[in-house]
């Protein structure tokens, strides 16, 4: 069957055991998510590279350890997600959207507690890059993911 000119074996273009590839949001010269990340605590930086690492592991998105849900409200519009983590006794969570075959591309990094975001704008700026980069105003930066740790 995989002769047959209409049939397209699936293929894992990135050459190793990732299920998924993940993008930061870049626009202007700046990485924001990677910006986020840096001003993380080691802790916090750990467990952050670890979802990422687990999640591109893993074929579906349902079964992440890290995902929580997808957004309700205004941000269902643009099927923004998060993915959630604690360090530091705090909960974080990270914004994001499905772009094409087994591709997430994260959009902003933030604390949450109980319905509280910290920034209080953190899901209408995922909103707003969601839509800038479909408009093309904004590009992608490949997320590194090491996955010998």
């Amino acid at each position: 069957m995989t002769h047959h000119k209409k049939v397209i074996p699936f293929v894992k273009s990135h050459g190793d055991d990732r299920e998924w590839i993940f993008y930061d949001f870049f626009q202007s010269g700046t990485n924001f998510v990677e910006r986020w990340r840096e001003d993380l605590s080691e802790e916090a930086r750990f467990h952050f590279d670890a979802i990422l690492k687990d999640a591109s592991k893993t074929a579906k998105f349902q079964d992440w350890v890290a995902f929580r849900k997808f957004l309700k409200g205004k941000a269902a519009d643009e099927r923004i997600w998060e993915l959630e983590f604690r360090a530091d006794r705090r909960q974080y969570r990270v914004l994001g959207q499905f772009r094409g075959e087994r591709v997430a591309v994260l959009f902003a990094g933030c604390y949450h507690k109980q319905n509280v975001y910290a920034p209080k704008d953190a899901i209408e700026t995922a909103r707003k890059r969601a839509r800038s980069l479909s408009r093309k105003e904004a590009t992608l930066v490949e997320r590194k993911i090491r996955l010998d740790i």
